[in-house]
């Protein structure tokens, strides 16, 4: 019975050794040796900037199981941009010695690595002078192994172009606002805007810069595009000069603007309607230079009235109406029409017997209204219309009228048309028509009355 038991003993453990010896680790045989290649090679611009000494990287990566050791060297090779001449019928020159210095020249990756970096000093000065050449000049360069790791042939070699850049600061959205800060009542009585500075490089110390008003900037802007910007006024907004700094390798930053609203509208007494820019400019950096194409920003503040609604609003006075015709009652074009924000629907004039002008529309909208434009809307029909010249009037007790601005069409065939008017307050609205572009006797003129037809009429302002 023993010696069973030893058998068995022994027959377990032959098994098991048997077990643990065909049981191969195979985990590493679909996994590829360590190689060696650039992240770019081939023909490339090497964008430098204009720092008198610039140091340009050159990025090395290492793939594959990780187990061994990259020895690397950079070395320039002449041949390799004789091959690319001929092959691409460039004139490409090597480099003046002088305009580089090959810092690293060799690379140690550890076998733990993935990446590495040579670098290269660009004398910038001396890259300058060379444009006065005429000539194209390349740095031709090759990564090869040292020790026994593989270097990628198709990624082991770059000819760098060098691009000398001016190192700038600058807005990030220069010039006139794309769109313009549109304000309103309903905004808070003063709000921030943000305004991105921008360098298009990082810096290796802190940058400190500064911005002014520049009213001239907004002159020339008017005088070159024929345009009547406002300049905002002093009260209507702040800047904030504590902000303005870059952290060292910060390249961008949003600045605030305080826009205050409360200074340009404030109801129920000031609104100060306008198209209004602020022109702001980079006037100093500490370090390097500020961009010449992207040193102002005319910040675009639309404090504008508003189309008013006409829900309630009522025509209670007219001297002309086609519905003053029997047989032309069932047309229902009644002055309300001018009001119904329907352009298919429209007022006519006294047809078959038009009476002398001028004709007339007194508008109750049945609250004090500050009014800065109206408008006209005639009926898509391009016969239909006829008014050509008048005047608008406002009055807060129907006694006393205040002429609020001339109205005049040029072309009857134009379907809208919007004029400003002087900015005033009031409930009642008077429109007037003086002339027409045809008359029922066109000798005799107004006097003789027209036939004509007018679908809205449209007021901006504030409620």
């Amino acid at each position: 019975m023993e010696m069973r038991r030893i058998s068995i003993k022994f027959l377990f453990i032959f098994l098991l050794a048997s077990t643990m010896f065909s049981c191969e680790d195979n985990r590493m045989n679909d996994i590829a040796e360590d190689k060696i290649y650039l992240i770019k090679s081939g023909l490339q611009d090497a964008q430098i900037f204009n720092f008198g000494t610039y140091q340009y990287e050159l990025a090395v990566c290492k793939s594959g199981i990780g187990s061994q050791e990259a020895n690397l060297k950079l070395s320039i090779n002449s041949e390799l941009l004789a091959s690319y001449n001929a092959e691409n019928n460039s004139q490409y020159e090597i480099l003046p010695e002088n305009c580089f210095t090959l810092e690293t020249n060799e690379l140690n990756i550890s076998d733990k690595e993935a990446s590495g970096k040579f670098s290269i000093l660009f004398n910038t000065t001396e890259i300058t002078k060379l444009s006065s050449q005429g000539k194209s000049f390349a740095l031709p360069l090759s990564v090869v192994s040292v020790n026994k790791i593989e270097v990628l042939p198709e990624n082991a070699d770059v000819v760098l172009i060098p691009v000398l850049s001016e190192p700038y600061i600058a807005f990030a959205e220069p010039g006139l606002s794309a769109s313009p800060l549109a304000i309103s009542l309903n905004d808070p009585e003063s709000f921030n805007v943000p305004v991105t500075i921008q360098t298009n490089y990082k810096s290796k110390t802190k940058l400190d810069f500064k911005i002014e008003v520049d009213t001239q900037e907004l002159a020339k802007y008017n005088e070159a595009n024929n345009a009547n910007y406002l300049l905002l006024p002093e009260n209507a907004y702040e800047l904030f000069p504590g902000e303005y700094s870059l952290s060292a390798g910060q390249k961008s930053k949003d600045l605030n603007v305080s826009i205050i609203r409360k200074n340009l509208l404030n109801k129920p007494d000031l609104y100060l309607f306008g198209e209004y820019i602020l022109p702001l400019r980079i006037t100093e950096v500490s370090e390097n230079s500020i961009d010449p194409q992207a040193e102002t920003l005319l910040l675009h503040i639309s404090c504008s009235a508003y189309k008013l609604s006409r829900s309630i609003w009522e025509v209670i006075d007219w001297n002309s109406c086609i519905c003053e015709e029997a047989k032309y009652v069932d047309l229902n074009r009644t002055p309300d029409k001018l009001l119904d924000d329907d352009v298919a629907t429209f007022w006519g004039s006294k047809w078959d017997s038009p009476k002398p002008m001028p004709y007339y529309f007194l508008i109750d909208m049945k609250d004090t209204k500050n009014v800065t434009k109206i408008g006209l809307r005639k009926p898509d029909n391009i016969y239909r219309g006829n008014q050509k010249k008048g005047y608008f009037e406002i009055s807060n007790d129907l006694n006393t009228w205040t002429k609020i601005g001339d109205w005049e069409i040029t072309s009857n065939g134009t379907r809208s048309h919007v004029f400003e008017v002087t900015p005033s307050q009031g409930r009642y609205l008077r429109f007037v028509l003086t002339e027409a572009f045809t008359y029922v006797n066109n000798t005799i003129g107004p006097n003789s009355g027209a036939q004509m037809d007018l679908s809205e009429l449209y007021v901006w302002g504030v409620d």
